[in-house]
């Protein structure tokens, strides 16, 4: 169990209180549509980034605006907690004094926080979402979110953007990176973490934010790998696949939702009946609030061309759907449109009844509405305190622990890793030490061993990062790197003092050779070289890609270096599998370090040298080939299958020994459950006859580390072709060496339904013989009906 409260204890949206009824019955219709608008921070904002309050006046008078989003920057530097406090306060009063609305109704600002309160300057960084999911910790997910809420809220912003819930099944997505893997139990476990984590008791707590599920649904499938591309995709991969971790979302409370960029067979979710009507509201029971993604209600006209003009687009979407609030964000069409739209009796009243009742009852739950009191800043000072307090080391530390345990060791041959180090100080897992040789000099090249934005990825400062070569712009990152630990720094603190350490960069991000002539010429020196490679930070459109390989000048270097005959070890510092080719078979030791944030230097140096033990696992497949975009480890058991690492995969430098499965609840006669097919006994599975099974794992090596024990289901024969095996347990323990844990899982009945020929979603269950396998462990279920 992670967090602090009881299951039942988390607040969740509900029904609309009646005194929310009675607000929107007195309010004009100009008045709800502006609480449906929300529009972009530069609307507001001079160049500099100063606030512009003549025009916060013309939107609050005008256009009785609800909502402003994004980040507050002057000149490439962001704003801290404090300046952020202040310039949404003041957009609050102005807005308040000018408005001649029957109510007084403070906007509510959100943020893209999608691996910690980024866009603030000061903050903790965390992370990413792959990493947060390599980890298998959700207390660590939890925990993130907690601070992140603080931090959000410390700066007078409300509500995040976050959680990711996307499924990448197309790995060469560009959004791969923010979401929790591609397995729907794994991403339904770390994002009930994160939602309990931004809102906990939210309805009262004010250091805690509205968090948002996005993107509802299916934008991790675009059918060519390219951002907002279409999906083409059946209902029963949706409900099987896609749903089950946005509907924990809803079971846990989740305050708010983002529909997704995509249309589905041709048919855009933003105008989607089915989708946001039918499926989110009917059949899932989503109460809370639910806002479009960026102008997506605009690219009905623009984009997806199902729309004339944009009165047409706001007709489609507001008509056919229930979104409560239109991510304008550049102009004033949504409003102007859909005023009209109501004029002419296209749009009813009642419709937009609805989503101001949302929208308002969500305000009066962070306390917004709470006008005579400030209730919007009340916190701030407080929090603000808090933020810049001795606490932000021990929030800076949650951030190094994620980054311990998500980093991933894929191969090691020989146990080239941990490298034999003297300086361990007592904390290399009981003295104990690699039988390798010791390690005298290291070389250390590549783009990202020496670089902090690498690591850290986008949504960090701003939409696509920051980076030296400011290819989107001028951005300041000082404010947040200043304290961060390179993959270089992280080797050089984690070394021995007499162990020589050496960077020279060989090769830039795209593969060009920017010093490979100097690397070729000292290597001989060495005695081993340790690469960090990967992709130039990027997210969303920017980060297309037509070549799901590396580029071909890191390949080549690495190639150059094998010949050399000096060991590899290679660290990959990427948001998606990249194809490897030659350098999986040139490296003795590959480290996937996915994008750990700024201090997953210090993870990575720590782990070369054992001071710690890697725990981390695959939360993806990862491709051998190019052209293999969609595995999954859940793929139909009849596909071709052929990874380079299967989801799940991750290496120790311990050994843990897996005992055999056990059966230990008794059915009410006392007996096992058996039932007899053949000269074969197998126990019973059914809805009246669920199973709780044990599995004891030993730690046989010589470093105390933690095993990620997981429990697949799988069924041989079903009437629709079966998924190879799928995730329905896991748990992390910390074994210390020779010490033994007892794992224990439940097992169910409904663990095996699914969407079935009458196209019933989870309505299927067929009898029969099934499997439950922890790691090379099987016990054989008869399933009944």
């Amino acid at each position: 169990m992670y967090g602090e409260l009881e299951e039942s204890e988390y607040d969740r949206p509900g029904e609309i209180d009646d005194d929310i009824k009675i607000m929107v019955r007195l309010m004009t219709i100009r008045e709800k549509i502006g609480q449906m608008t929300q529009l972009n921070q530069d609307l507001i904002l001079t160049k500099d980034g100063e606030l512009n309050t003549t025009a916060v006046e013309y939107y609050a008078k005008n256009y009785h605006v609800g909502s402003y989003l994004n980040q507050l920057s002057s000149n490439g530097v962001n704003y801290n907690h404090t300046a952020y406090a202040s310039i949404l306060n003041n957009i609050q009063q102005i807005s308040l004094s000018v408005s001649n609305d029957t109510f007084k109704i403070p906007i509510i600002y959100g943020l893209d926080h999608i691996h910690g309160a980024h866009y603030i300057a000061n903050s903790t960084l965390f992370p990413q979402g792959i990493n947060m999911a390599a980890t298998f910790n959700p207390q660590l997910v939890y925990e993130a979110a907690s601070i992140t809420a603080m931090e959000t809220r410390a700066a007078g912003v409300h509500w995040t953007f976050a959680p990711v819930l996307d499924i990448p099944m197309n790995k060469q997505w560009p959004r791969v990176f923010e979401n929790f893997g591609e397995d729907p139990y794994l991403s339904s476990v770390l994002g009930k973490a994160a939602i309990h984590g931004y809102q906990g008791k939210y309805k009262t707590d004010r250091s805690k934010v509205a968090a948002c599920m996005k993107h509802f649904i299916a934008y991790g499938d675009p059918w060519s790998g390219q951002d907002r591309d279409s999906t083409v995709i059946s209902d029963r991969t949706i409900y099987d696949y896609l749903v089950p971790n946005f509907q924990t979302a809803i079971d846990s409370g989740v305050a708010t939702a983002m529909e997704a960029y995509i249309d589905i067979n041709g048919e855009p979710v933003v105008a989607s009946s089915k989708y946001l009507q039918q499926l989110l509201r009917d059949e899932m029971k989503f109460k809370g609030m639910l806002v479009t993604d960026w102008a997506e209600i605009q690219h009905l006209y623009t984009t997806h061309k199902v729309a004339s003009s944009h009165k047409e687009a706001v007709r489609l979407a507001i008509h056919s759907t229930s979104i409560d609030m239109s991510m304008v964000p550049s102009d004033t069409t949504f409003f102007d449109s859909l005023v009209a739209l109501v004029e002419e009796g296209l749009i009813s009243e009642q419709r937009i009844d609805e989503s101001a009742e949302r929208l308002l009852q969500l305000k009066k739950d962070l306390g917004l509405l709470d006008v005579d009191n400030e209730g919007w800043k009340v916190e701030s000072t407080l929090l603000q305190q808090v933020v810049d307090s001795e606490q932000k080391n021990g929030r800076q530390q949650t951030s190094i622990d994620a980054a311990r345990q998500s980093i991933t060791l894929l191969k090691n041959n020989d146990n080239i890793l941990p490298f034999n180090n003297n300086n361990n100080n007592g904390n290399n897992n009981n003295g104990n030490s690699s039988n390798s040789q010791p390690i005298k000099s290291i070389l250390v090249i590549g783009p990202s061993a020496n670089d902090l934005s690498h690591p850290s990825g986008a949504w960090t400062i701003q939409w696509q990062g920051a980076t030296v070569d400011r290819w989107h712009g001028s951005v300041e990152d000082d404010q947040f790197y200043s304290q961060g630990v390179t993959i270089l720094e992280g080797i050089r603190q984690s070394a021995s003092p007499d162990i020589q350490v050496r960077y020279i960069e060989g090769f830039d991000i795209d593969g060009n050779n920017t010093s490979m002539d100097e690397v070729l010429d000292v290597i001989k020196d060495y005695d081993v070289v340790v690469a960090a490679i990967g992709e130039h930070v990027y997210t969303e459109v920017p980060g297309n890609i037509h070549d799901t390989r590396l580029p071909a000048g890191q390949i080549k270097s690495i190639e150059m270096i094998a010949e050399s005959g000096k060991p590899i070890v290679t660290i990959l510092v990427e948001g998606r599998p990249r194809i490897l080719e030659s350098i999986v078979d040139h490296s003795s030791a590959i480290l996937q370090a996915y994008l750990p944030g700024p201090w997953g230097g210090q993870a990575i140096g720590e782990i070369l040298f054992g001071l710690v033990n890697p725990s981390g696992r695959l939360p993806y497949t990862y491709p051998k080939h190019a052209g293999d975009l969609m595995l999954n480890y859940w793929h139909p058991v009849n596909d071709v299958w052929d990874p380079l690492y299967e989801f799940g995969h991750g290496l120790s430098y311990s050994k843990f020994a897996y005992g055999n499965i056990s059966i230990v609840n008794k059915t009410d006669n006392g007996d096992n459950g058996i039932i007899s097919q053949g000269d074969v006994k197998y126990p019973i599975l059914s809805a009246t006859q669920p199973r709780t099974i044990t599995i004891p794992v030993t730690n046989q090596g010589p470093f105390d580390g933690y095993e990620t024990v997981m429990m697949y289901i799988q069924q041989p024969y079903r009437r629709l072709t079966p998924p190879a095996k799928l995730l329905k347990g896991f748990h992390k323990v910390f074994l210390e060496s020779g010490s033994t844990h007892i794992v224990k899982f439940d097992v169910t009945a409904d663990m095996f339904a699914y969407t079935g020929i009458d196209n019933i979603p989870h309505g299927t269950i067929d009898p029969g013989l099934v499997h439950v396998l922890v790691h090379d462990r099987k016990l054989e279920l008869q399933l009944l009906d």
